[in-house]
């Protein structure tokens, strides 16, 4: 069954394929017009039955979206059956300055207005999930202001050679665990999405080609590719490695999510105080490696590197 039907009119196709594109790339499953109503197909019959089956709609707001006659039935359809919003089955998604009213007015948007593209999306998937909308940084103090804080020792000269301020070392702070486990996490999730944008590619530019991109959990995803209906490549990503330590492990063959066999995996790296990725294995006869340092990868060159070892196989 579908996650998300993406209710919206013309003016706001933009924002209607990125909002789908970042929910596929967490591993939602979405309805878009643009992206799904096949040439020849009866488009009523295909927005009712979109309207019908997904657990979910979003309703991209914005001015041109009140009076489009086709918006207004397909968020009625989701409204109807939990107008309560006991089940939270419509979302509004506001993507710049409206006025709503109506029916629409008693339902609790997303709003997205005048957010920058990473904190738009935070902000989506959170909305989404329900979370709590508490900011990452404290909130500034509305009262009057408080009289800067003066360190005891402040009034002392500092060392200084002609108008040149004297040396200061630079030091480094440590790594925590936390710190690692948000890197390999934020390598994991770049890597889906590298995989998710490039197999879309693939289609487009190839005919007959077709993919399966399965997420079994939030740490683990398998991937297949078919030309011509038959099985050309295949590759499971997860964390954890064989072991469960930090790693994030590539299997390459068989489909099953319960196998542990692996034909590469990236551990982490902490090269002068800063993480980054180490291929154990290497690269093998091919190109996966070139113009990479296989032993201090960014997570967006990890994600290249793991694409090319797959792609290989697509090629030879």
């Amino acid at each position: 069954m579908t996650d998300y039907f993406i209710s919206y009119t013309a003016a706001d196709e933009k924002w209607a394929e990125w909002i789908a594109w970042t929910l596929e790339a967490h591993g939602h499953k979405t309805v878009l017009q643009k992206w799904d109503f096949a040439a020849g197909s009866n488009f009523v019959l295909e927005m009712h039955k979109a309207a019908t089956t997904a657990k979910r709609t979003i309703a991209v707001l914005s001015p041109d979206y009140p009076a489009s006659r086709f918006g207004a039935a397909e968020w009625a359809t989701a409204f109807s059956t939990d107008p309560d919003s006991v089940k939270r089955i419509l979302v509004p998604v506001r993507v710049c300055e409206t006025v709503v009213d109506g029916l629409l007015k008693s339902i609790v948007y997303i709003d997205l207005v005048g957010l920058d593209e990473k904190a738009a999306e935070r902000r989506l998937l959170d909305g989404l999930k329900g979370a709590r909308g508490k900011p990452v940084e404290r909130p500034s103090f509305p009262g009057v202001a408080a009289a800067p804080h003066t360190f005891p020792g402040a009034g002392r000269p500092v060392p200084t050679v002609g108008t040149r301020q004297g040396y200061m070392p630079k030091i480094r702070g440590s790594i925590t665990d936390l710190d690692r486990r948000r890197f390999m996490r934020e390598a994991f999730t770049t890597i889906q999405q590298r995989f998710t944008a490039s197999l879309a590619e693939l289609v487009r530019r190839n005919e007959g080609v077709e993919f399966d991109l399965t997420p079994i959990d939030a740490a683990k995803f398998t991937v297949e590719v078919f030309i011509a209906g038959k099985s050309r490549a295949q590759c499971r990503i997860w964390m954890g490695g064989l072991i469960g330590g930090d790693e994030i492990a590539y299997g390459e063959g068989t489909m099953s999510h319960r196998s542990n066999s692996i034909n590469e995996a990236l551990t982490l790296s902490d090269v002068e105080g800063e993480l980054s990725l180490s291929t154990m294995m290497g690269t093998f006869s091919g190109s996966a490696g070139d113009g990479l340092d296989l032993k201090r990868l960014s997570p967006d060159e990890a994600a290249e590197y793991l694409w090319r070892r797959f792609s290989w196989n697509l090629e030879h």
